[in-house]
């Protein structure tokens, strides 16, 4: 299996050019406590999971309460439906952007906030339509739930007007990308086995998530009505399950990222060079690479992203600054940029480990990641880029979100309190199976961007010449 050789624990130097896919000895794994932990971690979800299984039964009077398990069973028709339309609408978008990139942009700009429109009125004026009136929490939820939508696509039409300057060059870097995923056709291979396989995952996890449910025992009120009544330790287990598949979900698309990013760091580089391994042999020996030598790297990212990336922007800076300087403490490198995306593929591309990645990331002048960037221009164009790619991706998971959530909240089991959970089941569905498509392009679009600093290192660049005009706006 084709190998390459290892670069120090080092910044950049002037006029790097990350080395060719050879046939060298195989590397030495990097971070590779973390990838024993995740699967130690793993192995004790499924052991959890199975004590559970031995330890439960679903009996007749469980099966006619309103229950976390009994709504996620009688929603396996929505959210397999769910899945089915993901699909389709991950067809169809990849078919027009290989058609037609240009129009498919300029008509996604424009129909957006419209979009976003109808997905505000449909949960609020079902919330009213169940058979408690909309007088329940989860009515009250999904009413304010229902402002998401509103609120993102005022966003959406503040930072297009602000960036139109850099929307043509978006345009142009989404064009990139795809002239590189037509290049190297094995990816798209890549992705449609990362979707299939994490699918796989997600389903095997719904049963599991489910039976944690069941532990627990129905409670005859004087009213006569019966309650299920859940163990104290069932939340706590919920928890744990749903930060294990959040992780996992990291762990796949930390796959896929870092074999996408070393086979766009192939063609960026050496794409003139003479004897061309085929797309297929790349993408090979890249995703041998991801799951051998990057494999804890990619666990220790994922997971850093699952426990520091989300609290920044719910704490307090003051707290965040005590954050900050206690993970500092145990792991020297800049927070942000240790669980930024863009890190994992520097660290690919270079082969080091998380933390020097971090460092060396941070000094590239076209990828700040500080406050303020040096490189507005070149930064606006590449955010945007991502942003018109993730619009659709986005679209998708909430109105299939929605859905399942006013189907579970009003029609099954006649009505369920839970339903909410369901829209999330739905809503995630969305969003990793459009990832296929746009996940795909968007870490191609992440690849280049950091193959393009790199290569601007000592101003010199070159190349590629349609990422310095699209990058960095060079003539």
């Amino acid at each position: 299996m084709p190998q390459r050789t290892s670069n120090t624990d080092r910044d950049v130097a002037e006029g790097f050019v990350p080395p060719r896919l050879t046939n060298h000895t195989p590397l030495q794994s990097q971070d590779i406590f973390w990838s024993k932990f995740y699967i130690l971690s793993m192995c004790s979800l499924f052991a959890t999971s199975f004590v559970i299984w031995l330890e439960t039964e679903v009996t007749k009077s469980i099966s006619l309460i309103d229950s976390i398990y009994t709504v996620v069973g009688g929603s396996v028709s929505i959210l397999a439906l769910d899945t089915i339309l993901a699909i389709i609408i991950s067809i169809v978008w990849f078919v027009l952007l290989k058609l037609s990139v240009r129009p498919a942009m300029y008509i996604l700009v424009i129909s957006i906030p419209f979009a976003l429109l109808s997905l505000t009125m449909y949960p609020l004026i079902m919330s009213y339509r169940d058979s408690w009136g909309g007088n329940t929490t989860q009515d009250r939820a999904m009413r304010w739930t229902s402002l998401v939508p509103a609120l993102m696509g005022v966003f959406w039409i503040w930072f297009a007007v602000r960036s139109r300057s850099a929307l043509g060059r978006a345009i142009g870097i989404v064009q990139l990308a795809c002239k590189i995923l037509g290049e190297n056709p094995s990816l798209i291979v890549l992705s449609m086995g990362t979707l299939v396989s994490f699918i796989a995952f997600t389903w095997a996890w719904f049963g599991m998530f489910a039976r944690v449910f069941l532990k627990g025992k129905v409670v005859v009120g004087t009213s006569g009505i019966s309650t299920w009544i859940l163990d104290q330790n069932s939340w706590a287990l919920g928890a744990w399950y749903i930060l294990m598949y959040l992780w996992s979900w990291g762990v796949f698309s930390g796959v896929q990222r870092v074999a996408t990013s070393e086979t766009v760091s192939q063609w960026y580089f050496h794409r003139h060079v003479q004897a061309q391994p085929s797309s297929m042999a790349v993408v090979s020996a890249s995703l041998s690479q991801a799951g051998t030598t990057f494999s804890g790297t990619i666990c220790f990212a994922s997971f850093l992203a699952l426990l520091i990336r989300l609290p920044i922007l719910v704490l307090p800076r003051r707290v965040m600054a005590i954050v900050q300087t206690f993970f500092f403490n145990i792991s020297p490198g800049p927070l942000f940029a240790l669980t930024n995306p863009l890190t994992l593929s520097y660290a690919a591309m270079t082969v080091q480990s998380l933390v020097p990645s971090s460092r060396g990331i941070s000094n590239l002048r076209f990828i700040d990641l500080g406050a303020h960037s040096s490189y507005q221009n070149s930064w606006t164009a590449y955010r945007l880029s991502k942003l018109l790619l993730s619009s659709a991706r986005a679209l998708t998971a909430l109105a299939l979100g929605f859905g399942a959530w006013v189907h579970a909240a009003q029609d099954v089991n006649g009505g369920s309190l839970y339903g909410y959970i369901v829209g999330m089941m739905g809503g995630a569905i969305g969003w990793v199976v459009l990832g296929a498509t746009e996940g795909n392009l968007s870490m191609i679009v992440d690849s280049a961007f950091v193959a393009f600093a790199i290569d601007q290192v000592g101003n010199h660049g070159g190349h590629c010449r349609e990422a310095d005009m699209q990058f960095g706006g060079f003539e």
